[in-house]
């Protein structure tokens, strides 16, 4: 397909347009790459939306409901919970505003939680790593001695074969 002349020419804003050709695709064609409806489940147009937007509208009740069964996510709100609870009351002891002190106790609850999950996170990162590489070591110790009880077994049976070889008789009956 060779592109058209009028390439000054903007499609319909309906119409499903190649970026390399111009000519429009029929609406049986299929293009690849993610497939996004044309319309929002409640039936209004579809616009074209910013990644955020994108990965807001993927959040659904049930993620909130499972907090507690995500890894480290206890432990950093209740780290970020006591930082935030802490130094909110010392800027409010401090200061004496209500609101810049609510203000710094959001804040610093939103910081020391994210801190302490992405720490938290770390280790575990660390310590699954640490844990194949141990697993790696004993698999290796085990490969290592079933090769040394292989070769012990074949030593032996040589030498069981060599006894039975020196006790045979050297002469033959019929």
């Amino acid at each position: 397909m060779a592109p058209t002349n009028n390439d000054d020419e903007r499609p319909n804003a309906n119409e499903k347009v190649l970026h390399v050709w111009s000519k429009p695709i029929a609406e049986g064609d299929q293009v690849p790459g993610p497939q996004v409806p044309a319309k929002n489940p409640d039936g209004t147009p579809r616009e074209s939306r910013s990644a955020f937007s994108e990965a807001v509208s993927m959040i659904k009740k049930e993620d909130f409901a499972n907090v507690a069964n995500t890894p480290c996510a206890r432990q950093g709100l209740l780290t970020g919970i006591g930082a935030g609870a802490g130094l909110g009351g010392l800027k409010f002891v401090i200061q004496g505003n209500a609101a810049k002190s609510a203000n710094w106790a959001v804040g610093f609850f939103m910081l020391g939680s994210i801190a302490s999950y992405e720490y938290c996170q770390y280790r575990r990162r660390a310590e699954k790593i640490q844990m194949k590489r141990h697993i790696e070591v004993v698999t290796q110790n085990r490969k290592e001695q079933a090769r040394k009880l292989a070769e012990e077994r074949r030593e032996q049976l040589r030498i069981e074969e060599e006894q039975k070889a020196r006790n045979r008789a050297w002469y033959k009956f019929w």
